[in-house]
């Protein structure tokens, strides 16, 4: 028993019978020489105290009963006061003394050891028993403390209300949402009051089905403020557990989200706009030119092909930009899903996050063809599997050519693989195909072929090549333009149905992938297109790409810096990064990251492309300009591929969106090209399987 009994009998040989009688059963003793000293040990965490009549007698009580009178709540010190036997009652102030006490027991003298011993026990029990309220207060208060933070932090309010009685409890913020100041109630009535009438009944029946069927109370609606103004809050809640007996209530938060309504509001509006806008314009533009057209003919094509230019400038400025925005949205999403695969058990919920990631990955795919589009992305060059790419167009050729062309495949590569950026060869291909149905007014046959050729011609590099074939039977294209189909703005397209952009685009993708484009036709027979790509062995590809589905490297100890505008991107990257044993510092412009450059000196610089004020190459550049051995990945989703490949080469780009393994595997190769080691020696790269577990809650703070 730790908790000291205080002794205080100042006559005789009291205080020290009663300190050998509880020492004997295992309690701890303290005898005090007066009552001031007694008073002074209450503040030691004593158990209990045993006191005599006559102690409290002498005088000098006012200083422990100010000590009783500011005790906690929790706390009611417990006494056992020894009396004598008296034949009358007791003098007014004695009484008085004992009476302000407040927790005490008295035990007439003379007492045997067992009635002390059990006094003293149960006096210490009843102390036990205050000191555990004491910690559930403690306890209740933090967590009252740690909610409060966290429904401020999420501008929550929270509320309360007793659906017998009607009696609502709201919290300021609650009170807020409704436009009533901190200082005033808010009834149930003056919420009803000020719903709007469109949502009245829709808010009556949420709550109906909640009390009724035992649902969550979820539901947005309309409201008018005091001043007449209309906003819009969300109301979440549930019921409480009801015991029989108890009143029925039901808790929870609620939140303004007028803002956000706004916004939807106005996404909506030009999204109902925009085809009409679009539709205008091209009317315009249309019109602008047939009145060229009247003036001089030969003025008027120049004038619509720079026209036609400008058009597609902007709309590839316009979709690279909308790819960007979109690609942050991934990463988060993304990266998210991610973790949730890694970290839960539950195979419902590795399913769903499955569906979710099939999402993304097809939104991927669109943000690629935007940017493919737009021509502001770098070509991801890497060993592709062309007829297994091809195969899996059958589905989207089908929808895309029409139920009047028959597609056929004549796949004879095999596994072999072409050195192409995947997104880029399919959207190539794709091209070619619409092409080839354009150019079969009535139908035909599209055939789509791969083989593997030892041949060369003019402008590919040595070395075997995987061709792949495009050929319709249309009406063909007359020998003296075929030296022209590969021109920018060439194309034998009525007005407005053609950019003449496609084959220059497919040129353009074949030749940055080191190959050519041939093109062969007859008129009247039909016409074939040929992608020449570098045929690569998957063997030769580094290690670390190998790793990509073995193991996720962790830290060796590195530092790393890391400079991202979007809030949501950059706390993840940092999250992720932490998890893995990386020392990290982060910055939300370039101008910051540079400054904390000088005093974390990393070993490695992970920067966003696209930034406000000072792009990510520009950042990287003077990085190295002052730290020469500084690694830099950089992290894009819409990037100008000159500008990338000026500063580094592509296996320093790290493309939005990216899931942990690949955050993981990117960091670590920048780490190694830095440093100058060979990725595929014999070294130890330090990580683990992707099935393991990595934390990285992105909503925790560092």
């Amino acid at each position: 028993m730790s908790e000291p009994i205080l002794v205080l009998a100042p006559r005789g040989r009291d205080g020290a019978v009663i300190a050998e009688t509880l020492t004997n059963v295992g309690h701890t003793v303290e005898i005090c020489g007066d009552l001031v000293g007694l008073t002074h040990a209450l503040g030691e965490k004593a158990g209990a105290a045993i006191l005599t009549e006559e102690a409290l007698a002498q005088g000098a009580s006012d200083a422990l009963t100010q000590w009783l009178a500011r005790q906690p709540a929790w706390s009611d010190f417990p006494f056992v006061v020894l009396v004598t036997k008296q034949p009358g009652r007791r003098a007014q102030a004695d009484a008085e003394r004992l009476k302000a006490i407040g927790n005490v027991v008295l035990l007439e003298r003379p007492i045997n050891a067992e009635t002390l011993i059990s006094a003293a026990h149960s006096a210490i029990r009843a102390r036990r028993r205050q000191y555990v309220a004491r910690d559930h207060l403690d306890a209740q208060a933090k967590a009252e403390e740690q909610l409060r933070f966290a429904l401020e932090a999420a501008k929550l309010g929270a509320w309360d209300l007793d659906l017998d009685s009607g009696n609502l409890t709201t919290s300021p913020a609650t009170r807020a949402h409704f436009g009533v100041p901190a200082d005033k109630p808010l009834t149930l009535a003056e919420i009803e009051a000020v719903v709007h009438p469109d949502d009245a009944a829709l808010r009556a029946k949420a709550i109906q089905s909640s009390v009724t069927g035992g649902e969550d109370y979820d539901i947005e609606y309309r409201i008018f403020w005091p001043d007449r103004s209309l906003h819009w809050v969300q109301i979440r809640g549930r019921l409480s557990r009801i015991q029989p007996g108890e009143p029925r209530r039901m808790s929870g938060v609620s939140l303004d989200i007028t803002a956000r309504k706004a916004a939807e509001m106005q996404l909506r509006l030009l999204n109902e706009t925009l085809e009409q806008r679009i539709a205008d314009s091209i009317g315009e533009l249309r019109r602008a030119n047939e009145r060229l057209l009247a003036e001089i003919s030969e003025r008027e094509q120049a004038q619509a092909a720079l026209v036609q230019a400008q058009k597609m400038d902007a709309i590839g400025q316009l979709t690279g930009g909308i790819a960007h925005d979109f690609n942050n949205l991934l990463t988060a999403i993304i990266g998210n899903i991610d973790m949730i695969e890694r970290r839960s058990e539950d195979e419902r919920v590795k399913r769903m996050a499955a569906n979710a990631r099939e999402g993304v990955e097809r939104a991927t795919k669109l943000t690629a063809q935007l940017l493919a589009f737009s021509r502001s992305q770098q070509l991801d060059l890497q060993p592709v599997e062309v007829d297994a790419l091809i195969a899996g167009m059958d589905d989207l050729l089908g929808r895309t050519l029409g139920h009047t062309v028959e597609v056929r495949m004549a796949l004879g590569a095999g596994a072999a693989r072409a050195k192409a950026d995947a997104n880029q060869l399919e959207l190539a291909v794709l091209n070619l195909a619409i092409n080839a149905r354009d150019a079969m007014s009535d139908g035909g046959t599209v055939t789509i072929s791969s083989r593997i050729s030892e041949e060369w011609h003019e402008g590919l590099q040595p070395g075997d090549h995987i061709v792949v074939s495009v050929s319709d039977t249309g009406h063909g294209i007359p020998q003296a333009l075929l030296q022209k189909v590969f021109d920018p703005f060439f194309t034998t397209k009525s007005v407005g149905k053609g950019t003449g952009l496609g084959l220059s685009q497919v040129y353009g993708i074949a030749t940055q992938s080191g190959g050519t484009v041939r093109i062969d036709s007859m008129v009247d027979v039909g016409t074939t297109i040929e992608i020449w790509l570098p045929l690569t062995e998957a063997a030769s590809s580094a290690r670390l790409r190998e790793m990509t589905f073995e193991e996720t490297p962790l830290s060796e100890g590195e530092r790393i810096l890391v400079i991202d505008d979007d809030p949501s991107v950059r706390r993840f990257i940092v999250q992720c990064l932490r998890s893995l044993g990386y020392r990290v510092a982060e910055a939300a412009s370039g101008n910051e990251g540079l400054e904390r450059l000088a005093r974390e000196a990393p070993d490695l610089l992970i920067v966003d492309f696209a930034m406000p004020g000072m792009d990510g190459a520009q950042v990287a550049r003077r990085a190295r300009q002052a730290s020469p051995c500084l690694g830099v990945l950089l992290v894009t989703g819409y990037a100008d591929a000159g500008a990338i490949r000026e500063l580094v080469n592509s296996e320093a780009v790290l493309r939005k969106p990216f899931k942990v393994t690949d955050l993981a595997l990117a960091v670590r190769k920048a780490l190694v090209e830095r440093t100058g080691d060979d990725a595929g020696g014999d070294r130890p790269f330090p990580g683990r399987p992707p099935g393991d577990a990595i934390r990285c809650d992105v909503e925790s703070k560092p």
